[in-house]
């Protein structure tokens, strides 16, 4: 037992090791003691005893060497700790970065007993010094790089490192006494996030503690934290003194405008001071002399104002007496002056249907009837047009006289019973025994009435029932009610369905027509009965119109109400205004200043920016310039002046640009002017194929109009054009010789490809006649090649074959060729066309044959010849005039009766394989489904996005003609339709 006392006082040492050398030392005693013990009896026993003490020594030589090892780790761990809390005591406090490094590295040499150290903090990308403890300051560098030295490398890789044996040239150790190495080296960097914001180095003399770098480590997010906490705090203050420096300067500026704006205050004070006595002097002065020359003439001023004002009342009141006698003769004699030429005309009409002799055709009886129809419609609207203006001016008389109630609804039931079962509605007439047998009133007027509210209830009523009922009312008043179970009125509609032109349904895919009248003139009459009409409606369930009169007639009800003002409307599009013969410009221009000298150009552009740009550019380019805002003035000018060259916009106010040019190119006294395109909208391949010289989109930069411009130059000065003929056969190339050349005309002729090749890239031609079957190559080829080479020029070309084309060879020459001709019978006469059509010439310096050829290629209309076109009108007469149109042409019609039947119908066609659709005619105002929606609905659909629409609608304002355009139509043309100018917009559209 005694060998185990100092093994377990060993336990309370710090050396782990040293339980197992006394154990070491207590076995070899025991050892030695058996060996040295006599023999005995006990032996075996004693054995026994000194194995188990040998044991025993082990065992608690193991549990105190782990007892010593918890203990020196325990010890280890509160040293760590307690570094961790005193270095964060050390980091609290309002400190700058200086004083936080000090206070850092002086507690960290300390604690772990570093002889020297040093400490840096990052700064705008490098390690600037921050603290130095015990180091000589030449030695320490003031800033470092990271990657720079051993400092450097610790930070780029952001880990902790100890040098061992520090070579000369190092940091040293200073003090008063001299300067030392230290023997080793601990470098830590901080960092958090990744991104080191502090590195470390310690110096020492002894060794370096394993728990040294762990200390480091372990405080490596909180040093870096309190770093970048003071840099922060750092930056605020400096951004807060900034603020309060700028603060302070604002302040002084202030204060400085303030005493200049105080001072300018004062200096115009005492101006107006001194401008005051100046002029109280002056007029102080002149005041004497003037006072009674100033009475004198404001007396006879007051005097001559009452003169004039005298007269001016008088002939005010002389022209609104005329103006009445003048309006009162009006009414008086517009219903003979507008029925009796009406009437007469639906007399002939009438006569005309009838056919007594039998010497008119089916279709001149249809006309008639078409004729007798809308003159009817015009009749019904004169009257109500009157009838309005009558009742507005008061020249509307009441001619009271008793009216039976049951004869007026005798009448009644005779004039609806027919619409009524036409329609199968039930039609009631019934009167209150209270409703006496009649009243006094003016039988014409109230018949006018009623007759009015029950066509509109028969009109507005789907299904159901129409009735009119008699009763008596409150008072000596007798109440006539008509009631239907039509569509009904909504509740905020209900007040404003009595003003002049308001419409149940006014948009424009209203299933009811009518004008608007009839009901406000219904409303005048009754008050001028001396009643009243009450309107009950539900939307869907009907309405109740109640006519209140007296029974006698003693004068017309007083309201306070008058007729409303009829709405404003917009401006419509405006019309080119002329002065004898002559078109008035809207803008400035030369048209009135023209030398004769015969360079002028015709720019047709509504942008007058851009109009006037293109008039000072003609300047420069010493040309004259006339400027036209609408496509009707390009016309009439193009025809008076005959410009040497035209600038053309598409997108005109009233009609589209390429109907211009279609109707240039179509009348021989301007169908050579060039023509050169300038527009927002991509139509190049319509215009070039019309005979345009060039296309251009805007927005367009000066450089381009100026070659624009100087390439129509060339074209004006060229005199002489050249033809390039390219055909095989002898007898063709000398009839087209012929046919093409004159005196300003050159053919030339090429037998081959190969030769056609060698002319073009020699010379320069006007124009190509191409036949597609060649000796040594086709005409494909040969287009191809010139298109892909920049070697030869690529002049227009017309292809004039022999041979038939499908489709699919024809879309693939249409990319090079402006026109197709079949050899025919009269294809030279198409030909001559053509060329002369691409050359610019004037008609009428050809010799007579060939005018007259070109004429004659005029008259005929190719491109409707067997096209399709689908009519979208609800009108059955402007069917019927559309039909007789177009089918004088050779067009194939489609009719479809509303929106959705147009496009049912263009379906059919694709489904079925009919006829395929080439172009729509769309009304706007349909039943069902209107022409802006069905619009609409055939752009969704892929197959038909590129077919041609053309928008027709009866009004005429700007507005309509965009919304056309937002829903798709290409085009839009207003009623009442102008039919050349219908045909040119379906020539400009069909494709080709």
């Amino acid at each position: 037992m005694l060998h185990m006392v100092p093994l377990v006082l060993s336990f309370f040492l710090w050396k782990p090791n040293m339980p197992f050398g006394l154990a070491a030392l207590g076995t070899m005693l025991i050892v030695v003691a058996y060996f040295t013990t006599p023999d005995g009896p006990g032996r075996e026993l004693s054995e026994i005893r000194r194995g188990f003490a040998i044991a025993t020594l082990w065992m608690l030589a193991v549990i105190g060497h782990q007892f010593i090892r918890v203990r020196i780790a325990s010890r280890r761990e509160m040293w760590l700790q307690r570094g961790q809390a005193e270095l964060g005591r050390h980091l609290v406090g309002d400190l700058s970065t200086a004083q936080l490094g000090e206070n850092i590295l002086g507690f960290l040499s300390s604690y772990l007993g570093a002889e020297a150290g040093a400490m840096f903090i990052e700064d705008r990308g490098s390690f600037r010094k921050s603290a130095v403890h015990a180091a000589a300051v030449e030695s320490v560098p003031e800033r470092f790089a990271i990657g720079e030295g051993l400092l450097g490398n610790v930070v780029k890789e952001g880990r902790l490192a100890v040098v061992q044996d520090i070579p000369e040239g190092y940091i040293t150790i200073g003090s008063s006494l001299g300067h030392a190495l230290p023997r080793r080296l601990l470098m830590a960097p901080f960092s958090l996030d990744g991104k080191v914001d502090a590195v470390v180095e310690l110096g020492f003399f002894g060794p370096i503690h394993e728990s040294d770098p762990e200390l480091l480590q372990r405080v490596e997010s909180q040093v870096a934290t309190a770093v970048r906490a003071v840099k922060y705090r750092t930056k605020l203050q400096e951004l807060l003194e900034e603020t309060q420096r700028q603060t302070e300067e604002l302040q002084a500026q202030s204060e400085e405008l303030r005493v200049s704006n105080e001072e300018m205050e004062e200096q115009s004070r005492t101006l107006r001071e001194s401008q005051s006595r100046l002029e109280l002097q002056q007029v102080e002065m002149e005041q004497t002399n003037t006072q009674l020359e100033e009475q004198t003439r404001i007396l006879e001023r007051q005097k001559n104002d009452l003169l004039a004002a005298k007269v001016n009342l008088e002939s005010q009141a002389r022209e609104i007496e005329q103006a009445s006698r003048y309006k009162s003769d009006f009414l008086a004699n517009m219903s003979h002056e507008l029925r009796t030429p009406l009437n007469s005309s639906l007399i002939l009409a009438k006569l005309l249907a009838e056919n007594p002799t039998g010497n008119l055709t089916a279709e001149q009886v249809k006309y008639a009837l078409t004729i007798e129809s809308s003159g009817k419609d015009l009749l019904s609207l004169i009257n109500d047009v009157l009838d309005l203006s009558k009742i507005e001016a008061g020249h509307m008389e009441v001619h009271a006289e008793p009216v039976r109630i049951q004869k007026l609804m005798a009448g009644l039931r005779n004039t609806f019973a027919p619409l009524a079962d036409q329609k199968g509605l039930e039609l009631s007439f019934e009167a209150d025994p209270s409703a006496g047998e009649g009243i006094e009133t003016d039988s014409q007027r109230l018949e006018q009435v009623l007759k009015n509210l029950l066509s509109n209830a028969i009109k507005f009523t789907a299904a159901g029932s129409v009735g009119l009922h008699v009763s008596a009312a409150d008072g000596d008043h007798v109440a006539i009610a008509v009631r239907d179970t039509g569509i009904g009125i909504a509740a905020e509609k209900q007040r404003i369905i009595f003003d002049p032109f308001f419409q149940a349904d006014g948009t424009t895919s209203r299933k009811y027509g009518g004008t608007g009248l009839g009901l406000s003139i219904s409303r005048h009459l009754v008050r001028l009965l001396g009643g009243e009409i009450r309107l009950q409606s539900e939307p869907g369930k009907g309405s109740l119109f109640t006519v209140v009169l007296p029974r006698v007639f003693n004068g017309p009800a007083v309201v306070e109400d008058s007729i409303p003002s009829l709405p404003s409307v917009p401006e419509p599009v405006r019309q080119p205004v002329k002065e004898n013969g002559k078109v008035v410009p809207r803008m400035p221009d030369d048209r009135e200043q023209l030398t004769g000298a015969g360079r002028v150009i015709l720019a047709v552009e509504d942008d007058e920016r851009f109009a006037s740009i293109l008039y000072d550019l003609a300047h420069e380019l010493r040309f004259e310039c006339i400027i036209a805002t609408t496509a009707e003035e390009a016309l009439v000018v193009a025809q008076q002046y005959v410009p040497s060259a035209i600038v053309l916009d598409v997108g005109l106010p009233d009609n589209s640009g390429l109907i211009v040019l279609e109707r240039l190119k179509a009348d021989s006294r301007t169908r050579h002017i060039p023509v050169h395109v300038v527009s927002a909208g991509d139509y190049t391949k319509a215009a070039m194929a019309l005979g345009a010289v060039g296309y251009m989109l805007k927005p367009v930069r000066r450089d381009q109009l100026v070659e624009a411009l100087r390439n129509l130059e060339i074209r004006l000065t060229q005199k002489m054009r050249r033809v390039l003929v390219v055909e095989d056969d002898p007898v063709q190339v000398e009839a087209m010789r012929d046919l093409l050349g004159s005196r300003d005309v050159e053919a030339v002729c090429a037998r081959s490809a190969t030769e056609c090749l060698d002319y073009l890239s020699n010379l320069t031609f006007d124009c190509m006649v191409l036949d597609l079957s060649l000796p040594d190559a086709s005409g494909f080829s040969l287009l191809e090649k010139l298109s892909a080479e920049d070697a030869y020029s690529f002049p227009p070309v017309i292809v004039y074959t022999g041979r038939e084309l499908d489709p699919d060879e024809e879309q693939r020459l249409r990319r090079y060729s402006k026109s197709i001709i079949i050899k025919g019978a009269k294809s030279p006469e198409r030909l001559l066309d053509e060329v002369t059509l691409f050359l610019h010439q004037v008609v009428s310096d050809l010799p007579p044959e060939k005018q007259r050829m070109i004429e004659r290629a005029g008259n005929r209309d190719a491109a409707l010849e067997g096209r399709c076109i689908l009519v979208a009108e609800d009108d059955v007469r402007n069917v019927f005039a559309l039909t007789s149109v177009l089918e004088a042409k050779g067009v194939k019609l489609l009719v479809a009766r509303n929106g959705r039947e147009a496009v049912s119908m263009l379906e059919s066609s694709r489904v079925n394989g009919g006829a395929s659709v080439d172009l729509v005619l769309m009304d706007i105002m349909m039943p069902e489904m209107d022409g802006l929606t069905a619009m609409r609905e055939i752009r969704a659909r892929r197959e038909w996005s590129r077919l041609p629409i053309i928008a027709l609608t009866a009004k005429a304002m700007k507005s309509d003609q965009e919304q056309c355009l937002q829903a798709g139509a290409n085009d839009y043309l207003s009623k009442p339709l102008d039919v050349e100018k219908l045909l040119s917009l379906i020539r400009v559209w069909m494709p080709r």
